[in-house]
């Protein structure tokens, strides 16, 4: 008889290792839920503690400081008279051993590092024509070498052209005189032109943009700002010529200074005057009062090639010639001296918004030939600027070559100036 065979049966006991296993997590599972209580009732301890520190107010969050601001605006200008480099001053200078150093030689005493900017009066064309002067046929045709004009930008920021000889080679020379400028960096403004209302002038007729008196000069300033720190910046001037040698600048040269002093500072630079007087004369009053009654902050003029006298004129300067300031005359002791005039000018912020004036004269400086209307179309407040001045007598007697003259000269020309009144009338 076969035996069968049972399967075996399954012990009813737990598992003691399934049940030990379960078990075990358990420990774990409680740790972590532990964990998140604690976290959960930090996180709402220091939610209640920021919440009765801000009593309600939001949360403080850091912030960029602000740029600084600039409070004012300063800067010192020197103004020079007639300056020329040709003829006899070029005869000096290729003789020697400085060449075209010479006439520069000695500007270093009257310490240009204390000036943002120089200012004078070119009277000459720069171009490569050569000179075709003739002492003997007295031709007044002059020129001036370009090779100078390194030496020149160590110190001139700008030049004058509306004079009687800045068009001597004609209105080609005139340009190439312009792109020289350029070249180095040396702004300019004014026009040789006769005058304003003289529009059959053969050279000008049919040329408009060679006629207008005046320009935008974007010269340095030391901008303050309320951190206490110093920066240089950029701030355009209205500058305007005014060529009367063969006449009266004429109505379009006016209204030009007027529409120019009505949105930015603006300082005129006429040329003209009777020559070799010490004393200005009762036309050139007249003219020169006339530009501050239309808005000029200043009128600075040469040509006489002699010192003449200054005066206030509703509390604003009239300089009527400052004389040869690097000039080739050396006939009598009058001829070679000249006042250079230092402009202390002061800009305050609360006048109008410093930060636009200085993005203007950058963009001036890329884009002259738009200059104006950008600061037309701007609208900014016309800021207010404080002037005040000194003198400072130059010679060039002896070798052509222009210096700090000494204390008799200074002295001197300071009563020539007649300074002392002329400061007492002007606005403080």
């Amino acid at each position: 008889m076969t035996q069968q065979k049972t399967a075996p049966i399954k012990s009813q006991q737990p598992d003691r290792n399934s049940e030990e296993k379960k078990f075990s997590k358990k420990p774990f599972i409680f740790a972590g839920a532990g964990v998140l209580l604690v976290a959960a009732a930090v996180c709402a301890l220091l939610f209640s503690v920021s919440t009765s520190n801000n009593s309600g107010s939001e949360i403080n969050t850091p912030t960029t400081p602000p740029d600084p601001e600039i409070t004012e605006m300063n800067a010192k200008y020197l103004f020079v008279g007639t300056t020329f480099w040709g003829r006899r001053t070029n005869q000096n200078a290729r003789a020697s051993e400085l060449g075209v150093k010479y006439p520069f030689s000695q500007l270093d005493t009257l310490e240009r590092n204390r000036y943002q900017a120089w200012i004078g009066g070119l009277e000459c064309p720069v171009t490569d024509k050569g000179h075709n002067y003739s002492e003997e046929e007295k031709i007044f045709k002059f020129n001036c070498d370009p090779d100078y004009l390194p030496e020149a930008a160590k110190y001139f920021t700008a030049f004058l052209l509306g004079n009687n000889h800045a068009g001597n080679q004609g209105l080609e020379g005139l340009r190439t005189t312009r792109k020289y400028l350029d070249e180095y960096n040396i702004q300019y403004f004014g026009t040789p032109k006769r005058t304003g209302n003289d529009r059959n002038d053969p050279e000008y007729a049919n040329d408009e943009s060679d006629i207008n008196n005046c320009s935008v000069l974007v010269l340095p300033v030391v901008a303050t700002l309320d951190n206490g720190k110093t920066e240089e910046m950029k701030f355009p001037f209205g500058f305007c010529s005014a060529h009367g040698v063969y006449g009266v600048p004429g109505d379009d040269y006016q209204q030009n200074v007027k529409t120019y002093a009505e949105v930015l500072p603006t300082i005129v630079m006429p040329h003209m005057g009777a020559e070799y007087k010490t004393s200005h004369d009762q036309l050139r009053q007249n003219i020169y009062r006339r530009f501050i009654d239309l808005g000029a902050d200043a009128v600075i003029a040469d040509h006489p090639h002699t010192v003449q006298d200054t005066e206030a004129y509703k509390g604003k300067l009239i300089t009527y010639s400052l004389g040869n300031f690097m000039f080739d005359q050396t006939a009598n002791n009058e001829v070679p001296r000249s006042a250079a005039i230092e402009a202390n000018i002061t800009i305050s912020a609360d006048s109008s918004d410093l930060e636009a004036w200085n993005a203007l004269g950058e963009k001036c400086l890329k884009d002259k030939s738009t200059c104006f209307e950008k600061i037309q179309a701007a609208k900014l407040d016309k800021p207010t600027i404080k002037y005040s001045y000194d003198y400072h007598a130059t010679t060039s007697a002896g070798n052509r070559i222009t210096r700090l003259a000494d204390q008799a000269d200074q002295t001197s020309i300071g009563q020539r100036l007649n300074w002392p009144t002329t400061l007492a009338g002007l606005d403080k």
